[in-house]
């Protein structure tokens, strides 16, 4: 059976690290070197990863800081904004490491600032002489959290950047039209469909598509799902056949609830084209499986009554992302497959062996601590076991076989059958 991949994304509506740039900096540079400060720092670093993955910074700083809000602050002393983006850009390309604490500080500000404030600080900002990136970069942080405080404002603000090359903004703006459509559903329709008819989202490419539409269709579907379902059918519907799995793959299907998720599987059974249904459910499985376990997984499949087709696919899935899962970290066990395949033998009867050859070559990528040649002796142990070759047949016609060809070529002579062993060495020759 041919692999069915989830499509790659970047985020679920989540402004990109870059769109974030000092936040994101301290995370991915500045916090290797955290364990060097005051015992707070640990604790501040949870607080940023949270807002990475929330968008929402407002619990960056502390409550005693946030009541200062309408009290003299720092905050009111002017601002060198071109200091400020120099040390944004430095950081960004790993360097200014000695000013974590600083920008901390600087977070917190951004965080108990007005929508006034702001947006003061925003007309500031365009009036310097600056670099476009330099003057993006300061955008960017601005505007975080002015959508936490009043989407709408943040994407009038900000509408004339769709269709730009300012992708870490357009991100933004997409999540700000998410959290608008949370407070007023109506306004936050009829203003995207206003853009839609003016042009803003119109594809510059040739096969149809717009990256941004897509995005910002999915911030809207997100909040139809749970509010109309039915509207977001008919919104679904009007998107071109061939882009809906992706408009819903864009969709951060954890942070839907039960019936939410329902509703979901449902446009895909309806709406996402026959050929592209196995891997919607591959997608689902694959935000669902964690390092937990497979039960959410489970409750899902169960909650929608998931036929056997769609079984198989989410449980491909789910068992290649955990193993890949495993293998990043360690060293990936026979207790650990062992569990795999009581699992798999509700899940996708019949396809146990083939499943848990495609799951162990995916454990062992080359960019993993979990080696080929680890992997080559846990699936002859599997083989043994169940007394056929499925298992080692799935393991040789992997992307892993072929990266390791002479030790699969070798592996190949232990397949009993000699019809599938010659079909397999051609393969890999």
């Amino acid at each position: 059976m041919q692999r069915i991949l989830p499509r790659l994304k970047a985020t679920h509506l989540i402004p990109p690290v870059a769109a974030l740039i000092l936040v994101g900096a301290w995370n991915s540079v500045q916090l290797r070197s955290i364990s060097s400060l005051e015992n707070d720092a640990s604790a501040m670093q949870e607080k940023i990863s949270t807002a990475l993955a929330s968008g929402n910074f407002s619990h960056v700083a502390s409550a005693p800081e946030r009541s200062n809000k309408a009290t003299p602050s720092a905050r009111k002393q002017p601002h060198d904004w071109k200091e400020l983006s120099a040390r944004l850009l430095e950081m960004e390309n790993g360097g200014g490491r000695n000013d974590l604490r600083a920008g901390l500080n600087f977070q917190q500000e951004l965080a108990g600032m007005t929508k006034e404030e702001m947006t003061a600080a925003l007309d500031e900002i365009a009036g310097l002489d600056l670099s476009d990136e330099a003057r993006e970069s300061l955008e960017s942080l601005i505007l975080a959290p002015l959508i936490r405080e009043d989407p709408q404002l943040a994407l009038e603000r900000f509408a004339d950047r769709i269709g730009s090359e300012s992708s870490e903004i357009t991100w933004q703006l997409s999540a700000a039209l998410r959290d608008w459509a949370k407070k007023d559903l109506a306004g936050a329709t009829a203003w995207f469909d206003r853009q839609i008819a003016d042009g803003k989202f119109d594809s510059k490419t040739l096969d149809g598509r717009s990256e941004e539409r897509t995005r910002f269709e999915a911030a809207l579907m997100q909040s139809l799902l749970t509010s109309d379902p039915n509207a977001a059918s008919r919104r679904l519907a009007n998107i071109p056949e061939d882009q809906r799995r992706e408009v819903l793959e864009q969709i951060a299907f954890p942070d839907l609830g039960p019936q939410d998720q329902k509703t979901y599987a449902e446009l895909v059974r309806q709406l996402v084209p026959q050929d592209e249904r196995a891997g919607s459910f591959a997608h689902i499985a694959s935000e669902l499986v964690d390092a937990s376990g497979y039960g959410k997984v489970s409750n899902f499949l169960d909650a929608v009554q998931a036929t056997p087709a769609e079984r198989a696919a989410a449980a491909t899935q789910t068992a290649e992302s955990r193993m890949q899962s495993l293998g990043l970290g360690g060293n990936v066990t026979r207790a650990d497959v062992d569990r795999l395949r009581e699992w798999l033998t509700r899940q996708a009867p019949g396809q146990v062996d083939s499943i848990t050859g495609k799951a162990i070559a995916e454990a062992a990528q080359d960019h993993g601590k979990f080696k080929f040649a680890e992997a080559s002796q846990l699936v002859l142990k599997y083989q043994k076991s169940s007394g056929n070759d499925d298992v080692l047949v799935a393991f040789l016609q992997s992307y892993s076989a072929r990266s390791n060809l002479e030790e699969a070529i070798h592996m190949a002579d232990f397949i009993s059958d000699a019809k599938r062993r010659a079909e397999i060495l051609n393969q890999l020759k």
